[in-house]
């Protein structure tokens, strides 16, 4: 009786042992299959955008983009946001980031080239709502009408009435106690024009909010910058760190009779610049760019053969 006393003892040592080792292991597979499922959605995404490029219906290709935004509130809804999204979709999409926290803020967009050459576009933003908890939320493209033939500089628009661009940069900044988000962005426009545009945002509870007059690019307070060219030529929009500015080519027509026509307009091989400045975007003209640089930070949905700097 001893003797079967001192095996139970002997036996409790290796059996503990045992059991931890198969309950981290069980940790292991199911963070691995969580990692594994949570990548599968993730690349879910990037064959739904292959879908919409290799569609030839227009219909086709804007029910799918539906079908995105769709799956991704879904996913997003129920999961967070995975570290290597930006490796997954940035490499396909528009994908900006910026904050940390509950100031944290995730833009994921694209575009539809419809037959036409224009553009349609979608977007998922996730970002911490009034409680703290993550939200993912749809902006809704609003196509420009006879009332609205172009983007403005003076709408304020919601996550329902979007004006459509892909975002490659988001910038956050303060007014006062207040996040203020600032996203670098291009639209498409047509077969004749392109635009980069420095749109602004706020999150108001869990409403978004496009339009803050917080920038100054002459007399009094614009919602938005908007550079509009020629779709044959490329033009630079892009935060430069090291200056701690927004940096833009300066556009103007090859001559003065054109003056007002944009699809006519290019760099003319100066810069502007934005500068953060008492709580909003002041416009610096003529800036001094040494070595700008020129990579890509996204890809183009418009491949020509031809170089584009962003």
């Amino acid at each position: 009786m001893e003797s079967l006393r001192l095996s139970s003892v002997q036996l409790i040592g290796p059996l503990k042992r045992y059991v931890t080792q198969v309950i981290l292991l069980l940790a292991v597979l199911l963070g691995a299959l969580s990692s594994s499922t949570a990548q599968s959605e993730l690349t879910s995404f990037i064959d739904l955008y292959t879908q919409i490029q290799e569609s030839s219906d227009d219909t086709e290709r804007l029910t799918l983009s539906e079908q995105i935004s769709s799956v991704m509130v879904s996913h997003w809804s129920e999961n967070q946001l995975e570290e290597d999204a930006h490796d997954v979709l940035g490499s396909a999409m528009g994908f900006a980031q910026a904050g940390s926290g509950k100031e944290r803020l995730t833009i994921v967009s694209w575009n539809v080239e419809l037959k036409n050459q224009t553009h349609a576009y979608g977007a998922v933003v996730v970002f911490n709502g009034k409680k703290g908890i993550q939200q993912a939320q749809s902006l809704r493209f609003k196509r420009p009408t006879a009332l609205r033939s172009t983007l403005d500089d003076q709408s304020r628009y919601t996550s329902k009435e979007w004006p459509g661009a892909i975002y490659y940069e988001v910038l956050l900044r303060h007014l006062g106690n207040r996040p203020v988000y600032t996203l670098l962005g291009w639209d498409g426009a047509d077969n004749i024009k392109t635009r980069k545009v420095v749109e602004t945002l706020t999150i108001s509870g869990n409403k978004l909010k496009f339009g803050v007059p917080i920038i100054s690019a002459g007399l009094g307070s614009t919602k938005r910058y908007i550079l509009e060219y020629s779709d044959q030529v490329s033009a630079i929009l892009q935060w430069r760190e090291d200056l701690d500015m927004i940096i833009m080519d300066h556009l103007s027509p090859p001559n003065p009779d054109l003056a007002g026509q944009t699809s006519f307009y290019g760099p003319d091989m100066s810069y502007d610049g934005f500068i953060w400045k008492k709580n909003r975007w002041v416009l610096e003209e003529d800036v001094d760019v040494r070595d700008p640089d020129l990579r890509t930070p996204w890809n183009n949905p418009k491949r020509l053969q031809r170089r584009y700097r962003n």
